[in-house]
């Protein structure tokens, strides 16, 4: 309907007019005489019909690939909203996976204010296509719980790829963009126009022209997402032709891309951050910033945290009276000129002197925990971060003594000087520090962190600083979650049929149905089987291996396995992959049982017959008394050391017609093999199989 009727009004308009657009939206993407757009007829103001919306919730993989004019489902986040009219609102969404504009889905009042950016809905609609944007129109959506906020990702050098329209919708950053002459429809030559012809005024849409790598291209400040007066448009109505500019867009789409403006840096004789960054060390730099936190004055000079949408920057005794210390609030927007250096890995900006602009920003910190370890963690040097989930570690002084934290990074230091800990992620330590400039002896978490003790599991904020690899400074400690994150060794200490809450793996699933999942998890401290957890098919389907999971319970015993039962859990940042361990020296010794539920390797076992409840000797049995049937679980049994155990192809992990199901079925008595599996408990050591290898 409303394709039909934008295209009847279309013919009117035609006969009327010279140009028209869809809610200000429209623009001439890159023609050199831009082709008016049809306008979209508005909806009726009442909530719609029922669709026939798909009951499966789609990945944007799915919706990409959906047939235009079908009906769609998705669940994702509000980044920003555009304009509510008459029960109707334009939003701009976006997840993980892929983002989506949301054209007039019905909405009331008290609902639109409601959406504030990260907020979580289920839409549904109909998957359109407008001049090559393409979106969720006559939708409806409901609120649901979770919160994801994006940060803009580095379109520049994808600008003229054809790879760009992989990100249609998406928060983008543009970077080191030239402004190029805009020509009204009187020829008339103009850094930017009001509506893309220039005919309008103040309040409505503002055009610009940019290039970059060679090529020109039309940006939009759409005028009901960032109206007259707000920062950014008052910002392009100060552009010139000729200046530098960094953007931050949604990334719309009309006739090509046509990103819609929300953050503008404009850069008179500076840099944008990546020209920055591929700057030589010791040649100078000018950036425009802004301040994000102090740590120092004396003597005249300053050392300051700064951070645009695009970067980080460490500004290290640049000049600075103490008066202008005092107005660097956090948000300060600065121009720093100074030389590029280097110091142990520290990439930072010396010898400098600034001045205050107009304009603010404040960075949110975003969650680093999975960049721990990784070539990545390095491009965002001096960015406010976060660690969640981290396990704190004794730190070795310089004569050995461990201790949960040190003065000075050596433990030479007294109260008042910088604090040094240790945390554990995935295996691997690495050393936090509380500059005792930044955040002194009193301050909150100065006197936090000589509170903790190995084992605690933390939340930690700080800025990315490097030293010899990444050293943040802390600025903020908490424990993580609600405090009960247990560690593997308090988890066996805690007494059966008490709760539970840990962090872990998923190594692998056993089984879902009507809601409840059995899953063997690992992490590098231990390992646990999930018995009958609360486990939407959605998200069953999400747990691949190596899927980080806090999962709250209660600890039970059943035949001597200990598991967790009656559970929830969320997934969350994080990804580790358990290597097997070899136990076959500990087969027939107490210190296997500690190994319960791990991935586990058994060499050189000796098939043993077994006996079905008639008493016929067989190489495996369908079921423990071989009462069973093809595509039940298999039981054979095996011999080392003297001893014969009892190990299983539990058929809801390994079915029949899975290699490892056909290679036990296989077997002779008198075989030889190696036998991968999980350290499952029944009476004993019964591991569950997943790969067995003839010798």
């Amino acid at each position: 309907m409303k394709k039909l009727l934008a295209l009847l009004l279309a013919l009117v308009l035609v006969l009327a007019f010279a140009g028209c657009n869809k809610g200000g939206n429209a623009s001439p993407g890159n023609a050199a005489t831009p082709t008016p757009a049809p306008t979209q007829a508005p909806a009726p103001t009442q909530a719609p019909a029922p669709t026939e919306a798909p009951t499966v919730v789609m990945s944007h993989a799915e919706y990409i690939a959906a047939a235009l004019d079908s009906a769609v489902t998705v669940e994702t986040y509000v980044q920003d909203k555009q304009s509510w009219w008459d029960d109707k609102a334009n939003l701009y969404c976006q997840g993980p996976d892929g983002a989506y504009f949301v054209y007039e889905t019905f909405c009331t009042e008290e609902d639109f204010n409601k959406l504030v950016p990260g907020t979580k809905i289920r839409v549904s609609g109909f998957k359109s296509e407008w001049s090559g944007e393409v979106e969720i129109i006559d939708g409806t959506f409901e609120i649901l719980d979770g919160s994801y906020v994006a940060q803009p990702f580095d379109a520049t050098a994808l600008v003229g790829t054809d790879a760009l329209a992989d990100h249609m919708n998406e928060l983008a950053s543009f970077t080191g963009l030239t402004v190029e002459p805009s020509t009204d429809a009187d020829g008339n030559v103009k850094p930017w126009l009001y509506k893309w012809n220039g005919s309008g005024q103040d309040g409505d849409d503002l055009y610009i022209n940019v290039s970059v790598n060679g090529a020109t291209y039309s940006f939009t400040v759409e005028s009901y997402l960032r109206g007259a007066g707000s920062e950014v448009y008052e910002a392009v109505k100060q552009l010139e032709i000729g200046d530098t500019i960094d953007l931050t867009a949604f990334l719309y789409w009309y006739e090509g891309p046509n990103p819609h403006i929300v953050g503008i840096a404009k850069l008179a004789g500076g840099m944008s951050h990546a020209a920055y960054i591929a700057a030589d060390l010791d040649s100078p730099v000018t950036v425009e910033t802004y301040v994000q936190d102090k740590q120092s004055w004396w003597d005249d000079k300053a050392n300051l945290y700064c951070q645009s949408p695009d970067g980080a920057y460490f500004i290290y005794e640049t000049y600075c009276t103490e008066e202008d210390f005092a107005k660097l609030v956090p948000g300060t927007k600065i121009r720093v000129s100074g030389y590029k250096s280097e110091w142990s890995g520290q990439v930072e900006i010396i010898d400098g002197s600034f001045e205050i602009l107009p304009g603010s920003y404040i960075a949110e910190p975003v969650d680093m925990t999975n960049l721990l370890g990784s070539d990545e963690l390095i491009d965002h040097m001096n960015e406010l971060v976060c660690f969640t989930g981290v396990r704190v570690v004794p730190t070795a002084d310089a004569d050995g003594n461990e201790a949960p934290f040190l003065y000075k990074w050596n433990g030479s230091g007294s109260d008042g000087d910088d604090l040094y800990f240790t945390i554990e992620e995935n295996g691997v330590t690495y050393s936090f520090a509380v500059e005792s400039y930044l955040r002194g002896a009193g301050t909150e978490v100065y006197e936090a962190v000589k509170q903790l003790q190995p084992g605690d599991i933390v939340d930690i904020v700080a800025f990315l600083y490097w030293y010899e690899g990444p050293n943040p400074h802390v600025i903020s400690v908490a424990p993580h979650g609600d405090g009960t994150i247990m560690t593997h060794a308090q988890y066996i200490a805690a007494d059966l049929d008490t709760p539970v809450t840990v962090e872990t793996y998923v190594q692998d699933k056993q089984s879902w149905w009507d809601d409840k999942a059995n899953l063997y998890c690992q992490g590098p401290d231990g390992a646990y089987f999930i018995y009958e957890t609360y486990c939407t098919e959605e998200d069953f389907n999400k747990l691949v291996p190596g899927t980080k999971i806090r999962i709250s319970g209660y600890k039970s015993e059943w035949s001597g396995e200990v598991e967790i039962i009656d559970g929830s859990f969320e997934i969350i940042p994080g990804t580790y992959y358990a290597d097997f361990y070899d136990v076959t020296d500990l087969l027939g010794t107490a210190a296997l049982i500690d190994h319960m539920n791990e991935l586990v390797f058994f060499e050189n076992m000796t098939v043993e017959p077994s006996k079905d409840a008639d008493g016929n000797e067989v190489p495996w049995l369908y079921k423990w008394n071989g009462s069973g049937q093809d595509g039940d679980d298999l039981y054979f049994n095996v011999s080392v050391n003297g001893a014969t155990y009892s190990f299983t192809v539990e058929s809801y992990l390994r079915g029949a017609g899975t290699e490892v199901y056909e290679a036990v079925k296989q077997l002779q008595i008198g075989d030889v093999i190696d036998i991968t599996g999980f350290l499952y408990w029944y009476e004993g050591p019964n591991p569950h199989v997943i790969y067995v290898q003839h010798k």
